[in-house]
């Protein structure tokens, strides 16, 4: 897997407000009591970072949100133990690239997805680490990579190891005497079998 080390942001990312509300609304008065009334978990999340979890070498969550607020919807969600790290604060970007020094991980191996251009996208390629986009109608004039959801992701980083070429080929390659079998019409016993 090219991008061993997965970051990703937490609202509007992992979870989204409920009914279609404005994420605004609640910061007029925010609490970690009304945070977990007012969020929900994006559909497919849990199920995708339990994929992710099973092939990342690394699995964070670097947020903006204040920390009480962002434990009590992970503990609601039951997420927490998915993570190796919850990055709190600061510039996103620096706070990436500090943690990929600290643990010696290079930072083409190391991935991004957010949905905050200014926060989630820009300052992640200014230090030089791949970030996308989950698609939200407020971020649709950001020029970059995008998915509909993190629902998505286990997908688009098979198709990354793809394009790159690291990914194991889906089917076996054919032989010499299989294609001696083919040539001259013995089929019988050339079955093709998907590779591991």
């Amino acid at each position: 897997m090219r991008f061993k080390h997965v970051f990703v942001d937490a609202e509007g990312t992992l979870y989204v407000p409920k009914n279609g509300r404005s994420r605004w609304e609640f910061w007029t008065d925010p609490s970690p009591e009304s945070a977990v009334e007012f969020f929900e978990l994006d559909e497919g999340v849990y199920d995708a970072l339990v994929k992710l979890r099973s092939k990342a070498e690394t699995l964070c969550i670097v947020s903006m949100n204040k920390e009480a607020i962002l434990n009590a919807l992970l503990e609601k969600f039951g997420i927490r133990h998915l993570f190796d790290e919850v990055l709190l604060n600061g510039d996103k970007g620096h706070r990436v690239e500090q943690y990929l020094e600290d643990h010696g991980y290079p930072k083409d191996c190391a991935i991004m997805v957010g949905d905050m251009p200014g926060l989630d996208l820009y300052p992640l390629r200014a230090v030089g680490v791949e970030a996308i986009l989950v698609d939200r109608s407020y971020n649709r004039t950001a020029r970059a990579e995008r998915i509909k959801g993190i629902s998505d992701l286990p997908t688009w980083l098979r198709m990354a190891d793809i394009v790159e070429g690291s990914a194991p080929p889906r089917v076996r390659r054919m032989t010499l005497d299989d294609f001696m079998r083919l040539a001259t019409g013995d089929t019988k016993t050339l079955i093709a079998t998907p590779s591991a």
